[in-house]
């Protein structure tokens, strides 16, 4: 077992209340919750964030992706209005 200190806080008594309720539901004790706790919320903030839609990657492909040729953007244009149409 790892070496472990005492901390002592203060807290909201309503967000103590909330913590022991979820320890029992996670069959922990009180320090164990707030632990586990503090160590996902430390452990989230160095990770980068990817949402479901993994809109990181894509932002990182897009710089990378060449911008569109006039050309280009005239056939999408194009493709738009005639889809418009359709409706």
């Amino acid at each position: 077992m790892t070496d472990t200190v005492s901390l002592t806080i203060k807290i909201d008594p309503n967000l103590k209340e909330t913590l022991k309720t979820l320890a029992l539901e996670n069959q922990l004790s009180l320090s164990q919750e707030v632990s586990q706790r503090l160590q996902a919320s430390l452990f989230a903030q160095s990770q980068p964030a990817i949402d479901s839609q993994d809109t990181q990657e894509m932002e990182s492909q897009e710089e990378e992706a060449p911008q569109l040729t006039s050309s280009e953007l005239k056939q999408i244009r194009s493709l738009l209005k005639k889809s418009k149409k359709k409706k």
